[in-house]
C-alpha cells in the first residue's frame, strides 16, 4: 500500500470533515438567531418630545407591537435639531434590530437637503422598513376672509401677488416647503412667514394677521369657528374627514400633494431576514382594524404599511422632489 496516499486521503477526509462542521455550525447559529429574534426588548427613539405626532405614533405601535412579539418595546424620546439628534443615534446603534428609528420627511428627505454639514446619511446608513402613515396638511385661511374655496384663493393671490403671507413651522420646515409647492404649481407669490411655535401661527392666523397656512393642527381653530380648511394636502381625500376637498381638486392642481410620513428605520446593516420580520409585523399591525382607528383619530392621516423597497424609493424621490422646490424658491434655511 501506498503510506503517503494513505495519509494523504487521512488529511482531506479530516478536513473535509471540519469543513462541514464549520458550515454546518454558522448554519446553525444563523437559523438559531433568525429564530430567536428578538430575544431582549426593542427601542423605538422617537426624533419628536412627548405628545407629539411622531411620540403619539411611536407609542401606539409599540404597545401593539409588544403584545405581538412578547417582548417589551420602548419608546425613547430623543427630540432635538429639527429630528438629527435621534436619527445620528440610531445610525451608530447597532445593527441587531433592537433600535429602530421613527424617521419623517424631514428626518430623511429634507434635512440631508438643508444641513450641509449634516452627520449622517439618510439612504446609506439606514434599513427602511416601513412607512407607518402619512398626514398631509390642512390648507387653512382665516374665517372672516372671501375664500371659500382654494380657487378663490388662487385667482385673488394671482391678481394681488405679495399680499397674501403664509406662516409655516419655520425655514425649510414640511409645511413651509409646501407652500413654496403651492406658489409654484399656482404660480403665485404669497409671502412666507416663519414662526417658531405654532401655536402663535394658528393665534396669527385665525386673527388675520396672516392669512394663510398650511399646517396638521388647524382642526381644533376649525372647529371653533376661527379658521376655514379650504382642503387637504393629500392626493386623496381622507377618510377621517371626508368632507373635505383636496387641494389638487379644489384649486385645479393637478398632482399638487405634500404630506409628512412616518416610518420606521433601523441602522444600515441590520440582517435582511429582521428587517422582513419587522415589516411583516408592522404592516399587520397597522392594518387592525383598533390600531387603524388609532392612528388616524390622533393624527388625522392614513395608514401606510408599504415594503421596505416602496420606503426606500419614496425617501429617494421626495429627496427630488423637494430639492427642486428648494432650488426653484431659494429657500433659506435657518442656521
Amino acid at each position: 500500500m501506498n503510506i503517503k496516499f494513505y495519509k494523504s486521503n487521512i488529511f482531506l477526509n479530516l478536513l473535509l470533515i471540519t469543513l462541514l462542521n464549520f458550515f454546518s455550525a454558522i448554519f446553525c447559529a444563523t437559523h438559531s438567531l433568525a429564530q430567536e429574534y428578538p430575544s431582549k426588548p426593542i427601542v423605538i427613539v422617537s426624533a419628536h418630545a412627548t405628545g407629539g405626532a411622531a411620540d403619539t405614533l411611536s407609542r401606539i405601535i409599540a404597545n401593539r407591537l409588544s403584545s405581538s412579539i412578547g417582548q417589551p418595546v420602548i419608546v425613547e424620546n430623543r427630540p432635538g435639531a429639527s429630528t438629527m439628534l435621534a436619527a445620528e443615534y440610531v445610525s451608530h446603534a447597532p445593527n441587531d434590530g433592537y433600535t429602530l428609528l421613527m424617521a419623517t420627511v424631514t428626518t430623511l428627505s429634507i434635512n440631508p437637503l438643508s444641513v450641509p454639514k449634516i452627520k449622517y446619511d439618510a439612504i446609506k446608513d439606514f434599513s427602511p422598513i416601513t412607512v407607518v402613515a402619512s398626514t398631509p396638511f390642512f390648507l387653512g385661511v382665516n374665517t372672516e376672509s372671501s375664500f371659500k374655496n382654494v380657487s378663490d384663493l388662487i385667482s385673488y393671490a394671482r391678481k394681488n401677488p405679495n399680499k397674501l403671507n403664509f406662516g409655516s413651522s419655520g425655514n425649510g420646515t414640511s409645511s413651509h416647503l409646501a407652500g413654496e409647492l403651492f406658489n409654484l404649481m399656482s404660480n403665485v407669490k404669497m409671502v412666507h412667514v416663519p414662526y417658531r411655535a405654532t401655536s402663535t401661527r394658528n393665534t396669527d392666523l385665525s386673527s388675520g394677521v396672516i392669512q394663510v397656512v398650511f399646517g396638521n393642527d388647524l382642526m381644533p381653530y376649525a372647529r371653533s369657528g376661527k379658521v376655514r380648511i379650504l382642503g387637504v394636502t393629500s392626493l386623496k381625500k381622507l377618510s377621517s374627514y371626508p368632507e373635505l376637498p383636496t387641494v389638487s381638486d379644489s384649486g385645479n392642481l393637478s398632482g399638487y400633494e405634500a404630506s409628512v410620513w412616518y416610518g420606521l428605520v433601523a441602522p444600515s446593516g441590520t440582517p435582511s431576514h429582521i428587517i422582513r420580520q419587522l415589516n411583516e409585523l408592522v404592516k399587520t399591525i397597522v392594518f387592525e382594524s383598533d390600531t387603524k382607528q388609532k392612528i388616524t383619530t390622533s393624527l388625522g392621516g392614513e395608514v401606510v404599511g408599504n415594503s421596505s423597497e416602496q420606503f426606500e424609493a419614496l425617501i429617494k424621490s421626495d429627496m427630488q422632489k423637494w430639492g427642486e422646490v428648494i432650488r426653484s424658491s431659494k429657500v433659506k434655511f435657518d442656521d
